[in-house]
């Protein structure tokens, strides 16, 4: 049996462009490490803890809230990309048909629409979450 450990799931990654978190990463955890954008701990710090506790994880939030929350006015407005992926049957030439994993980015509306529901259902897993940096440049706290 496989066993999963966690750890690996709590990353931070940037490029020019975007702030990557993986996907067990608690607000707290973001707090303390160095390599996260000091705006957007102040952006954590002065609206996101106003709707849910730092001890929650990212991805759990994002499960949790709701459109007419602030914190989902927020993240729309720091372009919060998440990442999923799922199982997907595909047939062959030879008519067998085999499972292929399926990789997708969606921006948070779409994601609240479309995928939500089948992540809590388990047969969606996310992967990561992003944020646009020049988002956050423009955000003002």
């Amino acid at each position: 049996m496989e066993i999963q450990n966690n750890d690996d799931f709590k990353y931070v990654i940037q490029d020019t462009g975007c702030v990557y978190f993986g996907r067990e990463l608690t607000y707290d955890e973001v707090m303390n490490r160095n390599d996260v954008p000091f705006k957007f701990k102040a952006v954590i710090n002065a609206h996101i803890a106003r709707d849910t506790s730092l001890d929650s994880r990212m991805t759990d939030h994002i499960l949790k809230m709701t459109e007419e929350a602030f914190s989902f006015r927020i993240y729309e407005q720091l372009r919060l990309t998440i990442r999923i992926c799922y199982k997907e049957q595909k047939r062959c030439i030879n008519g067998k048909t085999r499972d292929k994993w399926v990789h997708k980015s969606c921006l948070l509306r779409q994601f609240c629409g479309e995928y939500r529901d089948k992540v809590n259902g388990g047969s969606v897993m996310i992967e990561e979450i992003s944020i646009s940096k020049l988002a956050l440049m423009a955000f003002s706290v």
